[in-house]
């Protein structure tokens, strides 16, 4: 595994500089609700070649940016802008305005049913579609008379219905497609399995690396609280019990980072495994995150859940980025089959 260069951690750092000057997550503060997006900063940030390494295939670079982004916990688009480009791009389409994707089905994976086509038009219902409710195009699998394809509906064409989710800051939205226009993308056959593969195993790394950077972010904090948190005359991070707390969640966050590099690392290079080091990465990444974030709620008491400290939002990223790309059962069944295949 190559090292990270001084040119890919400075990109990161002044993404994670800009997010921390901007405070996306301050609106969010003062009251229940869904997250206000600052299409001001989202605007910045892209100007400033945010998706441009995934682009290009510098799968660290993207990676590194995703920790940022996640140490945030910012409610932006990155992963599905990035996945969406991954999809349009090398299936021969264009990337116009702000694009999502609609493959996920109810346990996560990209599995969703594909929307029925004819004379140009699409009918049928993308389940769960992320940050569709500010996307101007949903890239879709669709049915033609020719196999599979994959297809640009714009949002605007479409019925968008909001679904109940725990993470305020990552949306989730149906999209319902009754007559709605669509643009078909070139590729299809063995052309299309492989980019809809490729974009798969760029998100789920995507999704590892903020999950890295939501969990850096919880161990992080909870250090530092621990360290001023007096109880019975004494600091609660002088405590045995909290010591080891803090270790075990220093332990997954490192754990963790090892893998995030590891898979990008296998992406860039085209490895013949990469598909088992996405899944291995999975099946680790969310339970190690969910454990974190655990542990901090633990270490945190009282305040932990109230709305006024941002530890539950992290706590409710976790907690839905443990389902969002498949679960860690679902990716461990696949490392079980590529193992004795």
């Amino acid at each position: 595994m190559k090292p990270v260069s001084t040119e890919q951690t400075d990109f990161a750092e002044s993404v994670g500089a800009l997010l921390h000057k901007r405070d996306p997550l301050g609106p969010m503060r003062h009251a229940p609700g869904p997250r206000t997006f600052d299409a001001g900063l989202w605007a910045e940030l892209t100007a400033n070649g945010l998706l441009e390494p995934a682009e290009a295939g510098d799968v660290v670079t993207a990676c590194l940016v995703a920790e940022a982004l996640g140490r945030a916990a910012a409610p932006l688009p990155f992963l599905s802008a990035s996945v969406a480009g991954a999809l349009i791009g090398p299936a021969g389409g264009e990337v116009t305005g702000l694009s999502t994707y609609g493959l996920l089905a109810e346990d996560g994976t990209w599995s969703a049913p594909a929307l029925g086509y004819r004379d140009g038009l699409v009918h049928g219902t993308l389940p769960f579609v992320p940050d569709g409710d500010i996307a101007d195009v949903v890239v879709a699998a669709v049915e033609t008379a020719d196999g599979p394809r994959l297809a640009l509906v714009r949002t605007s064409d479409t019925t968008i219905e909001p679904l109940e989710n725990l993470d305020a800051t990552q949306p989730l939205v149906r999209v319902v497609c009754d007559g709605a226009p669509a643009t078909l993308l070139p590729a299809g056959g063995e052309s299309l399995a492989s980019v809809v593969g490729e974009a798969r195993l760029l998100a789920l790394a995507l999704h590892c690396a903020t999950l890295l950077g939501l969990a850096a972010w919880l161990l992080d904090t909870t250090v530092e609280y621990a360290g001023r948190r007096v109880q019975f005359g004494m600091p609660i991070a002088a405590r045995q019990a909290a010591k080891h707390r803090c270790a075990s969640m220093l332990i997954q966050v490192e754990s963790i980072r090892s893998m995030v590099l590891e898979l990008a690392d296998a992406l860039e290079s085209g490895a013949g495994d990469r598909a088992l080091v996405a899944a291995t990465a999975m099946a680790w990444t969310t339970e190690a995150a969910e454990e974190v974030a655990g542990g901090a709620l633990q270490l945190h008491g009282g305040i932990g859940f109230t709305w006024e400290h941002d530890l539950h939002h992290y706590f409710k990223r976790c907690t839905v980025g443990a389902l969002l790309l498949g679960t860690a059962a679902h990716h461990r069944a696949r490392v079980a089959a590529a193992l004795t295949a």
